[in-house]
């Protein structure tokens, strides 16, 4: 069964990570943060929001990541490009087994794509 995109994780890349982290924290009234090194986040509803220190675990600069579930990566990635999107990398698959591609935006932000598992519930 096809289940059509869904957003599963936003990335907000900044120099600042830990002053935004809180600042988010605040103004919405999350909880606490899981920590690793360079990255702060947690689950807000269905969606994982994310801080990462720039230059740090995956982007360069500033901006944002948005990782997308799509039912076929191949197609989704093929649409991305011909809309002229910049190859970040291609279809793969993971260590972790994952199906993974990304790609950036017209404005340079990380588009990243995940291929939905067959027989997910999400």
């Amino acid at each position: 069964m096809q289940r059509g995109t869904s957003l599963d994780t936003a990335i907000i890349f900044t120099s600042r990570m830990e002053d935004l982290a809180d600042f988010y924290q605040q103004a919405l009234q999350l909880g606490p943060y899981q920590r690793s090194p360079g990255h702060m986040g947690q689950m807000v509803g269905p969606v994982y929001l994310g801080f990462d220190q720039a230059g740090g675990t995956g982007n360069d600069g500033l901006g944002v990541s948005l990782w997308f579930t799509v039912d076929d990566i191949h197609a989704t990635f093929s649409r991305l490009v011909d809309l002229g999107a910049e190859v970040r990398y291609p279809p793969q698959e993971k260590p972790w087994g994952a199906l993974l591609a990304a790609v950036h935006d017209l404005d340079g932000n990380v588009l990243g794509l995940a291929q939905r598992r067959p027989g997910s519930a999400e």
